[in-house]
């Protein structure tokens, strides 16, 4: 490990220049041109790191801009490192404290859109993959840095390259947290329909990956309902015959976090005679309780804890009725239990039962070879707790069999991913090359 250790050391200076180059790519996916199809910034970003990884001396290849790989070691499995050069967009640039495409550095932070979510942890793994092959390290595997494309979208990048190319036999991300995420739960959409019709109008919610901060009703009663609202001690606005309700976003997966603005505002109109399918559902059924134990009773498990209901939408008016929901259901449950469960509800009220999305769990038992290295190697470096754990979120490393997340976030720091003042923390930034190249050692050889 030492030898790593000084290997990785003096390469701080060119990693440090690498994430700010990439950085600088402003790599939010675009409208497909030139046989580009996530847009000219995405394949610049893919195109910059092929090449940084062919100047290291590594087999690269370009997937047609849908993916890319460079790849280091000898034999016939394939390990694999899936990472992404996509990001989000930036909203509101003047809120950074630094330009979000700068890569400033400032009391030993790089600051940039990307930096943590996945450029930083990306190129962590890339020089990770340098530092084995100047140690002379032999690697009986072959271990390959899979570059993803649109991550923060819809994967048609790593989907294209499950097409086209070899699955590893395992894998991690550097995408989420350390110590690691063996347990990721199963993701429902599910969209609930009827078409009564009603004399009010409620609206609200949108992605339905986010507990709804706003509902609003427009209809008559108004005065019944400030009543009704002010009794419950809910927050709200009001205006002639509009009544909103005020909640706190969260990410469904941790919807108990926030305070989810529809489900208040069903409670208001069952409590003020307000009536519809969808109201008596959202407000009998699930009301504030984000385990929906009236729906699924005590539906968990050991391993990733309780099932999670978010209202993530709703849209009533004269024509319709919708409401969709965002269901987080634990590792070792099935689909079709948390369907039956659902339907044995939702037939009472004769709505149309619909998934508009769905992804299965991810789960790689504690026992497993990839997930006992990955912890030992975390404990051996860094003398933290490697305890796994489990998410109610979805890693990129459900795109791969036995695959997990791994890093590149350390416990107890913030999270900034998506945020504004996005960076990643130089210290924990070297560390974490460490941490990959130890992996890369002991899963390889």
């Amino acid at each position: 490990m030492e030898n790593l250790k000084s290997l990785i050391s003096n390469s701080k200076n060119d990693l440090i220049k690498s994430i700010q180059d990439l950085v600088s790519i402003n790599s939010i996916q675009a409208e497909a041109s030139d046989k580009m199809p996530f847009g000219k910034c995405v394949d610049d970003a893919l195109k910059f790191t092929l090449n940084l990884g062919k100047q290291m001396g590594f087999k690269t290849f370009y997937g047609n801009g849908y993916y890319g790989y460079i790849e280091i070691g000898e034999g016939k499995d394939l390990i694999g490192i899936l990472a992404h050069l996509d990001v989000v967009p930036v909203e509101n640039p003047a809120n950074w404290t630094h330009p979000p495409f700068s890569g400033k550095i400032q009391n030993n932070k790089l600051y940039g859109r990307g930096s943590a979510d996945d450029k930083g942890p990306l190129l962590a793994a890339l020089y990770a993959m340098k530092a084995i092959k100047e140690s002379d390290i032999k690697l009986n595997k072959r271990i390959r840095l899979i570059l993803g494309t649109n991550e923060e979208t819809d994967w048609k990048g790593i989907d294209k390259y499950l097409e086209l190319e070899e699955m590893p036999s395992c894998g991690f991300t550097p995408d989420a947290n350390f110590p690691l995420i063996n347990a990721e739960k199963g993701l429902l959409q599910i969209k609930l329909s009827s078409k009564e019709k009603n004399d009010f109008i409620l609206k609200g919610g949108g992605a339905l990956n986010s507990v709804p901060d706003s509902c609003t009703y427009t209809g008559s009663k108004i005065s019944h309902l400030i009543n009704g609202v002010e009794s419950l001690k809910y927050e709200f606005e009001s205006s002639n015959n509009v009544l909103k309700t005020i909640g706190k976003p969260a990410h469904s997966s941790k919807a108990f976090k926030g305070i989810n603005a529809i489900g208040r505002m069903a409670l208001v109109l069952q409590k003020e005679n307000i009536n519809s399918a969808i109201v008596n559902f959202m407000a009998t059924e699930i009301g504030e309780d984000y385990n929906a134990k009236n729906i699924f009773g005590n539906f968990e498990d050991d391993v990733s804890g309780k099932i999670t209901v978010n209202i993530g939408k709703v849209c009533i008016d004269n024509e319709k009725q919708e409401i969709y929901l965002d269901i987080r259901y634990p590792v070792t449950k099935t689909e079709d239990e948390v369907i039956n469960l659902l339907k044995n509800k939702t037939n009472n009220y004769n709505f149309n039962f619909e998934i508009v999305g769905k992804l299965n769990p991810l789960y790689v038992p504690i026992d497993n070879f990839l997930v006992k290295t990955l912890r030992n190697v975390f404990k051996h470096v860094t003398n933290l707790d490697s305890t796994p754990i489990s998410s109610g979120g979805a890693t990129y490393a459900r795109a791969l069999k036995n695959c997990v997340a791994f890093g590149a976030l350390f416990p107890g720091k913030p999270k900034l991913a998506h945020q504004d003042n996005e960076y990643i923390d130089l210290d924990d930034l070297m560390k974490s090359v460490l941490i990959y190249a130890m992996a890369i050692k002991k899963i390889g050889s």
